[in-house]
């Protein structure tokens, strides 16, 4: 029979916890330069133990506030002798005036402020940023002659319209939710679809294509028909089929299928903000006399040290219990993030260093020399685990001679060729890439018949690995290439 009720017991197991500083470690080594750079700025805002070393100034001490603030912010001899009673109050009014810089501005890194109160608020008030696509479409419905009613509907639908401009509710959902008929509903993403740019709040691809050629008068044309009824036709490029349900020429639809080339599938991108990512490299592989070797890139980081005043004050007699508590634990935090920022470096310049050696061909002679290379054996060679391997490598770039490269690019498996060399699975997708260049596009090669060229060239690769490859860079089946 089970017991039952309360009772106590005891269980021994493992449990492995990261401490604080691990994690730390672990997100800075994930993080790419743009994410790193704001764990700095955010760092140096709030740790007033850790300083930038400005740039000339590499021998000062302690000083990194503007000539304008630190004549302002510097301590006369009387309130020194002050804050000898009072470190506290002097730790902390050098903390604030450490706040009032202006934050960090990217590869330029943390600039002092030498401009007063009103300058700085007239710059942050003088900030701008570009409206999105709902906005716009929120301020064309604002400006038009709807009443209530159909403004809170349109706003419904706007709601609903993604950055590429299709509304990708379920008109009878925004119906019920406004109270409507789905016909009124239906009258009101009409009322939408007349906004700018033609085809915004399109349900699909042929009703957003339609609506553009409604607004350029061509309802009643070839070119409408072809968009209206044969569009799935079109896509898998069953050309002859079309010609024969509209009862046209091939050289008539090859005219039309230029107008439909002229039209824009995705008409929100007309108006959605450009948003820029711009890619900063970990590492550069220069070429000195024929040779190649790894420099650490280090400008788009700013240069940190530990604030000598703050040791003073935790060495000083006179500092506070409490104060020096206070400082001990900024210490140690801008300790803690200056080792993960160098074990940070360190690990990737030396997978660098392992890609340099492994890959030395491509980057002497090209991508179709490239190696197959596994994370397993990068960390195998570091003697590091695997994860930090791929933790290191996330969304971080190598520039090199032939361009910049992620690094995941340098990783892959491959196949062995006839003659007994290692082949990257990449070097074989451009391998098929440049067959496919050189086809005849009226007879477009089968993934079969792309097999035995591969074959003759010396690499025995699978027909459906083929495919899985052409897929992968966006090449298209063979009946889908052909023209006619």
């Amino acid at each position: 029979m089970v017991q039952q009720g309360l009772y106590q017991s005891q269980d021994l197991r493992q449990d492995q916890i990261l401490a604080p500083q691990q994690i730390q470690s672990l997100e800075i080594l994930l993080a790419s330069v743009q994410e790193l750079q704001v764990k700095i700025s955010e760092e140096l805002s709030e740790n007033p133990t850790l300083e930038q070393i400005s740039p000339g100034n590499e021998d000062l001490v302690g000083d990194v506030l503007s000539d304008a603030e630190s004549a302002q912010n510097k301590p006369t001899q009387e309130e020194k002798k002050n804050s000898e009673n009072d470190a506290v109050t002097e730790m902390l009014h050098l903390a604030d005036s450490w706040q009032n810089s202006v934050p960090f501005s990217g590869a330029g890194g943390w600039q002092s402020s030498d401009v007063d109160g009103e300058k700085r608020d007239f710059f942050f008030d003088s900030l701008t940023a570009e409206p999105s696509l709902q906005e716009l479409l929120l301020e064309q419905l604002r400006l038009s002659d709807a009443d209530t009613k159909i403004i809170a509907l349109a706003e419904l639908i706007i709601g609903s319209i993604d950055d590429s401009g299709y509304m990708r509710s379920i008109l009878a959902d925004l119906a019920t939710v406004g109270g409507v008929s789905i016909k009124k509903m239906e009258k009101i993403l009409t009322f939408v679809q007349s906004f700018d740019p033609a085809g915004i709040g399109a349900r699909d691809p042929r009703e957003c294509l339609m609506i553009q050629l409604e607004r350029n008068g061509k309802k009643n044309s070839d070119v409408y028909t072809l968009v209206n009824q044969h569009l799935d036709e079109l896509a898998a490029n069953k050309l002859p089929q079309i010609i024969k349900q509209m009862g046209i020429t091939m050289d008539r639809l090859h005219e039309l299928m230029e107008e439909v080339k002229l039209l824009n599938p995705y008409p929100g991108s007309l108006l959605s903000p450009n948003k820029p990512v711009y890619i900063v490299p970990e590492v550069t592989i220069l070429e000195d006399e024929g040779e190649f070797k790894v420099k650490k890139e280090v400008r788009h980081l700013p240069q940190l040290r530990i604030s000598q005043y703050y040791i003073k004050l935790l060495d000083s007699p006179s500092t506070s219990k409490e104060a020096k508590e206070y400082i001990r634990q900024k210490l140690a935090s801008s300790k803690a993030l200056m080792k993960s920022i160098t074990q940070r470096q360190s690990t990737i310049c030396q997978i660098a260093e392992v890609i340099l050696d492994t890959q030395y061909d491509f980057f002497k002679n090209g991508i179709d020399f490239l190696h197959p290379l596994t994370m397993q054996q990068v960390a195998d060679k570091l003697g590091i685990h695997e994860t930090t391997v791929s933790r290191a490598i996330a969304n971080k770039y190598l520039q090199t001679p032939s361009g910049l490269f992620e690094f995941k690019f340098f990783f892959s498996t491959g196949f062995q060729s006839n003659d007994g060399s290692a082949v990257s699975n990449r070097s074989v997708m451009e391998k098929i890439k440049d067959i496919i260049a050189r086809e005849d596009t009226a007879k477009p090669y089968s993934d079969l018949k792309l097999t035995n060229l591969l074959k003759e060239e010396g690499l025995s690769v699978a027909r459906r690995t083929v495919a899985k490859y052409r897929e992968a860079i966006g090449i298209p089946s063979s009946h889908l290439r052909k023209e006619f």
